[in-house]
């Protein structure tokens, strides 16, 4: 038995139990249809596409947390993050660079690396 026969069953008792019921019982039960019928909704179906994105954006650009002002403070933050970060790396690159070219050069031993004092003679080279 599906679904559809059960409410058909259902249905057909319901109203073999009209025809005892009051001529005022009845109209009350049909007003309460009718208003539970008229407050019924449909339950939203989910759009797929872009539309979370637009609700999103409305959602940041409404929030208080995300005003202009914030925005423009994390923006300065990551870029200069991202500058320190770029910095590093060419300062490290330009020091190893530095340390080829003494070697290439005969400026440093070969052996430096071996000796465990390197890192001062580096120091004291450097000033």
């Amino acid at each position: 038995m599906n679904e559809q026969d059960l409410a058909n069953k259902v249905v057909q008792r319901l109203d073999h139990g009209l025809v005892n019921i009051k001529q005022g019982t009845l109209y009350q039960l049909q007003s309460a249809r009718k208003v539970a019928i008229d407050g019924y909704r449909e339950a939203p179906q989910l759009a797929f596409g872009l539309g979370w994105a637009s609700n999103i954006a409305f959602q940041i650009s409404h929030s208080q947390y995300f005003n202009s002002r914030n925005l423009l403070a994390s923006g300065l933050l990551a870029l200069s993050l991202l500058a320190v970060t770029y910095w590093q790396v060419v300062i490290q690159a330009n020091d190893i660079a530095d340390i080829d070219v003494s070697l290439l050069t005969g400026d440093l031993p070969i052996n430096a690396y071996l000796d465990s004092d390197f890192e001062a003679w580096l120091k004291r080279s450097s000033q």
